[in-house]
This record gives structure tokens, sequence and C-alpha cells, in this order.
């Protein structure tokens, strides 16, 4: 029997929420750098608690018009600036929850960029004995391993993969998958293989703990029920970290 944390990226307005929820394990919520503010906040918290599922918050760059998916060259204090923002906002309606996870732009620029990835974690050292939600061989991993801070590696079952380990540009209209079917095979392949195919269709060996499905997806109702059922067929149990 395997068993994977299977989260989602929700509080983002898109009314999906209470149709994903049942099915995940964890999950990590706009804290208003991309999207939200105290009443969705709230209601997401509410939400997960009611399924027993995890909480973290989602902080992004400052940056609702692109929904966070644009790369911002801005002063580092300034970027640590709007992350305790974010923080603050979050973690003063939630005490309970347990990992930070980046969004968007800012998640992938951490994967190769070291100097915002030491700027970010000096914040997030700030709010306690946290997770934090990371790609492995980032930027951000490296800085966490140094600092001794607590990380769940994660992958994306619905993420197109370059062979570098990063993730093809959302620029890239196939960079997403759509297909239950392909997202099935993917998540998968990472839980019994701790491998990905990447879009070269090479085999890399990429050992997660997570594995996220994102809620803006415009098929994740008919998706994550779809993949429930599926991964109890292939012995694959869904558990929080």
């Amino acid at each position: 029997m395997y068993s994977i944390d299977l989260n989602c990226d929700l509080g983002e307005g898109t009314g999906n929420d209470p149709f994903v929820m049942p099915f995940i394990s964890s999950c990590s919520i706009a804290c208003g750098g991309h999207f939200g503010n105290k009443r969705t906040i709230k209601e997401a918290i509410e939400l997960a608690e009611k399924y027993n599922v995890k909480t973290g918050a989602h902080p992004s760059y400052l940056d609702t018009k692109f929904f966070g998916r644009k790369s911002l060259d801005i002063p580092l204090k300034k970027l640590q600036d709007s992350i305790r923002f974010q923080l603050d906002l979050f973690f003063n309606i939630s005490a309970n929850s347990t990992h930070i996870k980046p969004h968007g732009a800012l998640y992938n620029d951490l994967f190769h960029d070291l100097e915002k990835a030491e700027a970010v974690v000096e914040v997030f050292k700030e709010y306690g004995n946290l997770y934090v939600f990371c790609q492995p061989f980032s930027k951000l991993s490296t800085v966490l391993s140094s600092k001794k801070i607590k990380q769940i590696h994660e992958g994306f079952g619905d993420r197109v993969y370059n062979s570098d380990f990063t993730l093809s540009s959302r620029q890239n209209p196939s960079s997403v998958y759509e297909s239950k079917n392909k997202i099935l095979d993917q998540v998968a392949y990472l839980v019994k293989e701790s491998s990905v195919i990447t879009k070269d269709n090479k085999s890399i060996e990429l050992k997660v703990q997570t594995i996220c499905l994102h809620g803006d997806n415009k098929n994740i109702i008919n998706i994550i029920s779809y993949l429930i059922k599926e991964l109890k067929q292939l012995s694959i149990n869904v558990k929080s970290y």
C-alpha cells in the first residue's frame, strides 16, 4: 500500500472549493497576494476544518492583475514586506495551519534564485516551526536545508515537467494537463516510481511527499473525483503529511 498527501491551491475565487475539499488531504490558501481577503481566507479554512484537511498559507508576488503568475523584479526588502503582509493576514485568521507554500511566479523563481530564496525564508522563520512546500532540487529547498527548516517536497499531477525538474511555462498552452487519465498516470508514476515523465519523454527521478492539483483547472471537479477512485484501485492512499 502506498500513500501520498494530495494538495490543492484553494481560496482563489474559482467556486470549486466545496467540491474539491472532500477529496484532498491538505490545501494552500491564497492570502491577498494574487487573490484573497479576510473573508475568503476564513471561508476556506472553515471548509478545510469541516473535512479535516490540513491548511497552509499561499503567498505570492503582490499581483492580482496577473494572478501572481508574472515574475516581478522588485527589491528584496519590498518582497519580504509583501510576504509578511500576506502571512500576517493569514495567520491572524488561522492559528492552526501547518505550512507555507509560495505561489505561481514566485514559486518558480525560487527554483533558481538563491537570493530571493534566502530573503523569503528569513520571513518564513518569523512564523514558527512550519513546514514549507517546495520543489526538490530548488534553491528554496537548499536554503531550507541550510536553515534546518522542515520542508515537504512537492510534485505536480497536472503540470508538464522539463528535464531540469522545472515546470513548463504556463505561456506554453500545453503546460497544464487537462486529461484525467494523463493526470492519473503522472500521479501514480510519481507515487510508485518516484519519477516523472518530462515533455521530451524522459523519465527522471523525483521523490515527493505531496502532489498538487490546481484548483483553478477548469476540469478539477471531474478530475479529482475520478483520481481518488482510481488511486484506491492502485492501492494508493491519500493521507496528509
